[in-house]
């Protein structure tokens, strides 16, 4: 979408399940667009594809056909079609200036925002010719107009733009006309309204509610294995010794056993396996011990798909803020790795923020961002937030202030998603 502290050295070894964001390779050119990747809640509140949406650099400036297909290219948005739906905003000139059939996968949506002005022979042909190059085409709805004009393959609805009764009527509409036809509703403010959305049996959800908590859940709790994890990531911190480290993770079988299969991994070729749970720790070490502990916190008794999403977003956060500051001062982005990975923890678990920074000792300016919103890292962690939302214009106000240019904000929010997958599904 992703460590504190990492391993200082970079060609120090590191297990498997723990592994650092790869290092960075200056892009050929400086990106023209920034495309955004929000994500598409389907019913079971997990991730089940992206929306892109393309934002100019340069206020003002229109995003053209060809500058959009690099973009696209840039990031591989037909290979990730290939297992998992995206959709693709367009405008028909933008269709027109390029070829996008290189741009296509198997599950590739293309809404065509302009599509309900258009005469009806224009219809007719692009829905052929995009159709004819792979992709399925994906309408809004405008409520002024009947539910289902087009011969289309999905139809784009804002959840707010009308009463829920008419809603209920024009969806009942819609499915007996065209019962295959997918339904992708925007502008879903909380779980509750995706709960809705999902009685409407609609296939997809987009807002920013992914972040927020659910307040029809029942309030959560700090569970054991969790708590364990939280005195062993306070002992890091305070140095312990190996020996009291792991008569804490003795009192949960589950972070024994995978300190052990880490400490195994081929990665280090033992000659012989390890079985006591302190050789382990030291061959370990204290920085990829830190770095596992802390994802820990939300792969531990993490079951609904809800929590794999909120994951994949706090993994972002993450990744993003180390990546900003990676280069200039290591210490810092450490620290900006825990908050960005910490920064939703709340949201999981269903526990206040003080709550759970009581049973953590963090960095000062750490727990002043993720408490008040205040202090020297609260500009990083609001910088995250804008990105995640698709909010450029006020992401690159703040990067201006925190000296990092909109090239390097873009490389390390690319660099992010694409960790923060491959680190969720590891």
């Amino acid at each position: 979408m992703q460590r504190p502290p990492p391993p200082r050295n970079p060609a120090q070894r590191r297990p498997p399940s723990v592994r650092p964001l790869p290092p960075r390779r200056p892009p050929p050119a400086a990106p023209k667009l920034f495309i955004g990747w929000n994500e598409m809640i389907d019913a079971q509140g997990g991730i089940g594809g992206y929306r892109l949406l393309p934002r100019t650099l340069n206020p003002g400036q229109r995003i053209t056909g060809p500058a959009l297909l690099d973009a696209l290219t840039r990031e591989q948005a037909a290979r990730y079609a290939e297992t998992r739906p995206l959709l693709l905003p367009l405008t028909l000139a933008q269709w027109q200036e390029a070829d996008f059939k290189t741009a296509v996968g198997r599950q590739t949506f293309i809404l065509i925002e302009d599509f309900p002005e258009l005469d009806t022979a224009t219809q007719q042909q692009l829905t052929q010719h995009i159709r004819g190059c792979g992709a399925k085409l994906v309408a809004p709805r405008r409520i002024d107009q009947a539910p289902l004009p087009w011969d289309v393959d999905a139809l784009l609805i804002d959840f707010h733009a009308e009463p829920l009764t008419q809603l209920e009527s024009v969806v009942r509409t819609v499915r007996q006309q065209n019962p295959a036809l997918r339904l992708f509703m925007t502008e879903v403010a909380s779980w509750s309204e995706h709960r809705l959305c999902r009685n409407l049996n609609a296939d997809f959800c987009l807002g920013d509610f992914a972040t927020t908590r659910d307040e029809q859940a029942p309030a959560g709790r700090i569970s054991e294995s969790r708590m364990v994890v939280m005195e062993m990531l306070n002992q890091l911190r305070q140095e312990s010794d190996p020996g009291a480290l792991a008569a804490t993770a003795m009192r949960d079988p589950a972070v024994v056993v995978k300190l052990i299969d880490m400490a195994n991994s081929p990665v280090y070729g033992l000659p012989r396996k390890i079985a006591r749970l302190e050789e382990a720790l030291m061959l370990l070490g204290s920085d990829a011990l830190y770095r596992w502990l802390s994802i820990a916190l939300y792969h531990l008794d993490a079951n609904s798909a809800r929590d794999r999403t909120i994951l994949v977003l706090s993994l972002c956060r993450a990744g993003l803020l180390e990546s900003l500051l990676r280069e200039r001062d290591k210490r810092s982005a450490d620290e900006l790795f825990l908050l960005g990975l910490l920064s939703l923890l709340d949201v999981m678990l269903g526990v206040p923020m003080p709550a759970l920074l009581a049973n953590l000792r963090l960095p000062e300016k750490v727990t002043l961002a993720l408490l008040r919103n205040e202090g020297a890292y609260a500009p990083y962690l609001q910088l995250a937030i804008a990105l995640e939302r698709c909010r450029l214009d006020h992401a690159v106000i703040l990067a201006a202030s925190l000296q990092i240019s909109p090239a390097h904000l873009v490389d390390c929010y690319r660099e992010a998603l694409s960790w923060a997958s491959a680190e969720a599904n590891h």
